[in-house]
């Protein structure tokens, strides 16, 4: 029975990374005709929505998936998101978002939370996560009754005018942090798209909302004070994002590759080193994809604090390989097209501004200093540190 049970889920996962890879080959074209601020890839949000990826990383119990929620399911995750960013980096921060605050109601949401929000995902209520702010960012404060209201700004607020479930983190007046799932069909708030002028990721729509005090009621009060930078979850997360780059990186090797072939320049040598690079800066990534989803999985599996501080730091030195993957993946792209290949109708132009534009993530030295300092205070020999069965043995 459990031998079958083992298959059926392994054969549905299987189901959902196809369906991704579909998606993600579908994509590209829509990328190209909505890349401007204005714009959203409707069609492939839909597609998203059918293939009921908004529902993936909900609990079995409430309609969902367990995508994200189980050891074993990981790979599966993240190979999903590389699938979507290999063919709209847009889409796949998008749905990456969505998954996010999906996780956090999961982790700190009550049952009555679980139930109403997975309810508004199964019926394409897209979420996200607005944290992001300057000077001007937001408040909750209290009356007497014990209603809270949001008053403020928060910035690269993704998926504007489509997202109408975003998890907004706001101050509270003690100095804490809070995080309230908004109905944005019931509250006042303002979009501004003039703040939203970037270089690449044009049709995220991250632009700057203000909301007028938007009463939040107590269950769309989510968690208690501070947890959404609760560890290692909220630097963890990276490894999301990370498998988003990493698809467009895999599209761009794939586009290189069909290019230097239809201009039949596939018998010069320097052009061929090229592509063997990219050959192996891809490969690389992937492996680093397969690596951290097998840490994920083991830290779910024995969720203590030391396990969970080497799976941050694991994911950490994944984001950053990531990140360099990719930066080399455009240089090495950018020299086998040349300008020819930088013009319409092309996709190198617009996949290279968008991922310049997303590779910007917060901290890159901040967590290349915590993987040193690991290296530094572990007890365990480097060629040891990461095998998940030695870490098993010192326990």
């Amino acid at each position: 029975m459990k031998n079958h049970q083992h298959k059926n889920k392994r054969s549905k996962l299987a189901s959902l990374v196809h369906a991704a890879q579909v998606i993600g080959e579908s994509a590209l074209v829509e990328a190209a005709e909505t890349d401007a601020i204005y714009s959203f890839a409707e069609k492939t949000l839909a597609k998203i929505i059918d293939a009921q990826f908004l529902t993936i990383s909900v609990s079995e119990r409430y309609g969902g998936q367990d995508v994200g929620l189980v050891p074993g399911t990981n790979l599966a995750l993240l190979t999903i998101l590389k699938h979507i960013g290999r063919g709209n980096l847009v889409m796949g921060r998008v749905l990456e978002g969505h998954i996010n605050a999906q996780l956090l109601i999961e982790q700190f949401g009550t049952e009555k939370q679980k139930k109403r929000f997975a309810a508004d995902a199964s019926s394409g209520r897209l979420f996200a996560v607005w944290n992001t702010q300057a000077e001007d960012g937001t408040v909750l404060s209290k009356n007497k009754k014990g209603t809270y209201y949001l008053t403020g700004s928060k910035t690269f607020a993704t998926g504007t005018d489509y997202v109408t479930r975003p998890i907004v983190t706001a101050a509270k007046k003690e100095g804490s942090w809070h995080m309230c799932v908004v109905p944005m069909e019931e509250v006042e708030v303002t979009s501004d798209p003039r703040w939203w002028n970037p270089m690449g990721m044009k049709a995220s729509r991250s632009f700057k909302m203000t909301f007028a005090k938007a009463p939040i009621s107590k269950i769309n009060m989510l968690g208690s004070a501070g947890q959404y930078y609760h560890q290692p979850g909220f630097s963890s997360g990276s490894v999301r994002f990370a498998a988003v780059q990493l698809g467009a990186a895999e599209r761009l090797l794939e586009e290189t590759r069909i290019y230097l072939i239809n201009l039949h320049r596939t018998k010069d040598p320097f052009q061929n080193t090229r592509l063997g690079q990219m050959a192996i800066l891809v490969e690389s990534g992937n492996l680093w994809l397969k690596s951290a989803a097998s840490r994920m999985d083991h830290y779910m599996e024995n969720p203590t604090k030391a396990e969970g501080k080497i799976m941050m730091i694991y994911i950490n030195m994944m984001r950053t390989a990531i990140e360099q993957i990719c930066s080399d993946i455009i240089n090495l792209c950018q020299k086998c097209v040349g300008a020819r290949g930088l013009n319409t109708p092309y996709h190198f132009e617009r996949i290279i501004r968008d991922l310049s534009t997303y590779l910007r993530q917060p901290a890159p030295d901040a967590v290349l200093v915590e993987v040193g300092q690991h290296i530094v205070n572990s007890r365990i020999s480097v060629g040891e540190m990461w095998n998940i069965s030695v870490n098993k043995k010192k326990k």
